[in-house]
């Protein structure tokens, strides 16, 4: 049970963090407002911390690998959305703050989560 309330949770910061990223480019009709601003980190962190309570140790890198690309791709695609936009490729999204939040906080939690378990112990 505890397994799948962190899975929930991972994924409804996951989501906030696709929302904020969506919105500016009017692909969803929404008004992204503080609740997601706050619940995308938040919610993240929550999830992954709650998984962690249950996991094994080979559990908790898989987790945390695919969590992290997660966030990555997040964070790529935000950037890819502010250059095309600075490059005048696609319409530049009005208000671009969510698109630099995004990437800041997917950047951040994606890369140390795929650091915290990049490398393996050496077996002597």
């Amino acid at each position: 049970m505890l397994f799948l309330a962190g899975g929930f949770l991972l994924a409804l910061g996951l989501f906030s963090g696709l929302v904020l990223l969506l919105a500016p480019l009017g692909v969803l009709a929404a008004d992204p407002n503080l609740v997601l601003w706050l619940m995308f980190p938040l919610l993240c962190l929550v999830g992954f911390a709650v998984l962690g309570m249950r996991a094994s140790a080979q559990e908790m890198r898989t987790i945390s690998l695919a969590a992290s690309a997660l966030l990555l791709l997040l964070a790529l695609a935000s950037v890819a959305v502010i250059v095309l936009g600075a490059a005048s490729v696609i319409v530049p999204p009005e208000d671009a703050a969510s698109l630099w939040f995004v990437m800041g906080v997917g950047a951040v939690l994606g890369l140390l989560g795929a650091a915290s378990f990049g490398r393996q112990p050496s077996q002597a």
